[in-house]
């Protein structure tokens, strides 16, 4: 057990001018808290505390980590608020311990390694200041120490917490005694016959393997030296866990593991790791198949190292590793490429460079607290990593949105997704996820993506998702349209062969997919149809989309007409008398009848004469109005003898209409003769749109009021 005067001394020792009032005052404040409390071993529960700052005084921390350490349950588990921690210890020291509290909260509930390390990643990017996990590492450690005393469900959920989130965070974060330690005494409550089995298999050799490992340092010390080499020779022993993994992964027992004793080799240049290599092998016979040249070929992470297992005394296999003090430097800070090597991962240059000045603050300096207490960790700044309302996590690039989320939960969540809710609060697709935010989507079965949601997504699944149903939509909505093409243009859905493959389709199906989506264009429709003797075609009602009057002759409802198919433009209505039709011969008209909606307005040509009298205009303009018609061009001309000519281009609904217009007309006082003028020469616009695209737009409309229910 610690006590606080063990702590204190040990504080001072690293860190004179350490502040070790506050750090008692931390301890009071902490016991008068926690006063009521008990651990589950029956101890008063300030012991853990106590041992949390104990450990952090081991790893040489700061004041404010010490501070944390004994205050860190308080907020947690006791009535004191972050306020009461800014007041009497500063905003530092309550940033810390609000740090700690909520890595505490985050909880893995699964077995998988890839979730396990969202999980680690959550932590490393969600905690700002590194003190915040030294300390979390610390509590995690000690309650490992004293997990015996938890049921046997805490005791493995607990156990496989550590294994897959906090232990790989202590070696990355290059603390690897932590590390080691955990894996032991989760692997001593996991897997307690294992490893009661593997223990006494490494006590009856301990004495024996750290003989040997002594021998040998001194044995390749004394050999290298003879041959001019200066060398670093370090001996160590794997720990429990490390080797019972390793006889796991390789299937293979206790007598088959080569590196119960291992050696690392520090030597000058790499020229020298070759040398080195050679007096090794001259001193133990090697173990064929088990030499590795990683410096000439180094491991993907950068790693370089050359491996080598020996034959050593009393037959013992030992793990050589020969290297140079920069390749022994990136192969051990932090989660260096030694970590990404046993956990089968890499990691970016940027990472280990950030890692390995990470590890000499922790190691080398006087007072590591002083440089980490600015130090921020931004190894996944493209990365966040959010919560759905079960507790899984998700990773997403920075910047994500909902619909992004939606869409990694599931395809059919997201074209299904109404809403969102963020940390309990609705919100709108627009909205930017941070790190641990808490995402609840609300779907609807009535619900499907629109282009608009395209400005909402960020990753590519959620867009190749939302695009890939737009993609299967139109395609049915262009086959829905193509059908009803054929059907107003030939009278039936279905059509023979012989017509499909004139139009350059394989199938049917084919056909209408191209014919709603425009690539065949309906001119092209029409003359297949006229050559299979489908015509006269028979143009009434909603029809008229498919086809424009002319704008030479301006024929309405009720005359005589006939269809010209122009390519792009569809049929071109003319009246049977107009020059232009005698122009493209006999066969380049169609027979059409054609009858229009009530209500539905052309254009048309009338032309009036009258005498020269002041508000002529006014009245011929009001008449025009009382008949239900409008005026889309005019033009006045003075003629000889005080007579005025006026062409108007007036929107009738046909023969009929156009005829009362007329009379009207007719019935002014002054006006001395009123005729239809079809070549009126007023306006160049084209009359309505061109005929593919209104047959189309019409048909996509039905499309979509059928989809809505609206017909």
């Amino acid at each position: 057990m610690s006590r606080i005067f063990e702590i204190t001394e040990r504080v001072s020792s690293y860190a004179p001018k350490a502040n070790i009032d506050l750090i008692n005052r931390a301890y009071v404040f902490a016991a008068h808290a926690h006063a009521d409390q008990v651990r589950s071993s029956g101890e008063p529960y300030i012991i853990h505390p106590l041992a949390v700052a104990a450990i952090l005084a081991s790893l040489r921390m700061d004041e404010a980590s010490i501070i944390t350490g004994l205050l860190h349950d308080t907020v947690e588990d006791t009535d004191i608020t972050l306020d009461d921690i800014k007041t009497n210890f500063g905003e530092n020291v309550a940033s810390l311990v609000d740090g700690v509290t909520k890595i505490g909260q985050i909880h893995f509930n699964s077995s998988e390694q890839k979730q396990a390390e969202n999980f680690r990643k959550m932590i490393l990017a969600t905690a700002k200041d590194l003190r915040v996990l030294i300390v979390k590492l610390a509590d995690r450690l000690h309650n490992m120490r004293t997990l015996g005393f938890m049921p046997e469900h805490k005791r493995r959920r607990i156990g496989e917490e550590t294994l897959q989130i906090y232990a790989p965070l202590a070696h990355r974060l290059g603390i690897h005694w932590v590390k080691q330690e955990m894996e032991d005494l989760v692997f001593s409550h996991l897997e307690p016959s294992a490893y009661k089995s593997l223990l006494d298999e490494m006590h009856d050799r301990f004495d024996l393997l750290n003989q040997t490992r002594e021998r040998l340092e001194l044995l390749i010390q004394e050999a290298l030296l003879r041959q001019g080499l200066q060398a670093k020779v370090h001996g160590r022993m794997k720990h429990l866990y490390s080797i019972h993994e390793k006889m796991q992964r390789k299937h293979v027992n206790f007598d088959d593991i080569f590196d119960l004793v291992a050696f690392r080799v520090i030597v000058e240049n790499m020229s020298t790791c070759y040398q080195t290599l050679g007096i090794v092998h001259s001193l133990y016979r090697p173990v064929p198949g088990r030499f590795k040249d990683y410096i000439a070929l180094p491991k993907p992470n950068g790693y370089q190292s050359l491996h080598t297992a020996v034959i050593g005394p009393e037959n013992f296999r030992i793990e050589i590793q020969i290297r140079t003090q920069a390749m022994h430097g990136y192969a051990e800070d932090g989660v260096a490429a030694h970590w990404a090597y046993k956990e089968g991962k890499t990691a970016g240059e940027e990472s280990f460079k950030w890692l390995r000045q990470l590890t000499e603050l922790i190691q080398e300096t006087d007072n590591p607290g002083e440089f980490l207490e600015n130090v921020r960790l931004d190894l996944f700044i493209q990365e966040v990593y959010v919560f759905s309302r079960d507790g899984d996590i998700f990773p997403l690039p920075r910047g994500a949105k909902p619909l992004d989320f939606a869409y990694t939960v599931h395809t059919d969540i997201g074209h299904h997704c109404v809403g969102v809710r963020i940390n309990g609060e609705v919100a709108d697709f627009s909205s930017r996820l941070h790190n641990g935010d808490q995402i609840e989507i609300m779907t609807s079965p009535d619900q499907s993506p629109s282009r608009q949601w395209l400005q909402y997504v960020k990753t590519p699944r959620a867009r190749q998702a939302i695009r890939h149903w737009l993609r299967r939509q139109e395609r049915e909505n262009s086959i829905s349209i193509g059908e009803k093409i054929l059907t107003e243009v030939i009278g039936r859905k279905d059509v023979g062969k012989g017509l499909v493959e004139q139009l350059g389709c394989v199938d049917l199906l084919e056909l209408k997919s191209r014919l709603g989506d425009g690539e065949i264009d309906i001119s092209a429709l029409l003359e297949a149809t006229k050559r299979s003797h489908f015509l006269p075609l028979m143009f009434k009602g909603t029809e008229r989309s498919m086809m424009r009057a002319a704008n030479c002759c301006h024929p309405v409802p009720g005359d005589p007409v006939l269809g010209r198919v122009i390519a792009g433009e569809g049929v071109i209505l003319h009246h049977r008398k107009c020059p232009v039709l005698a122009e493209g011969g006999e066969n380049s008209s169609l027979d059409v009848e054609w009858e229009a909606k009530a209500g539905e307005l052309f254009r048309t040509g009338i032309e009036v004469h009258s005498r020269n009298v002041r508000g002529m205009l006014a009245d011929v303009t009001r008449k025009i109005a009382e008949t239900g018609s409008s005026i889309e061009d005019l033009k006045l001309t003075q003629r000889a003898g005080a007579v005025t000519e006026l062409l108007f281009l007036v929107e009738v609904e046909g023969r009929q209409h156009l005829a009362q217009v007329m009379r009207t007309i007719k019935s002014v006082e002054g006006v001395t003769s009123v005729v239809r003028r079809n070549r009126v020469g007023l306006s160049d616009k084209p009359v309505g749109k061109p005929f593919s695209m209104a047959l189309r737009n019409l048909f996509r409309r039905k499309a979509t009021q059928e989809n809505k229910g609206e017909l």
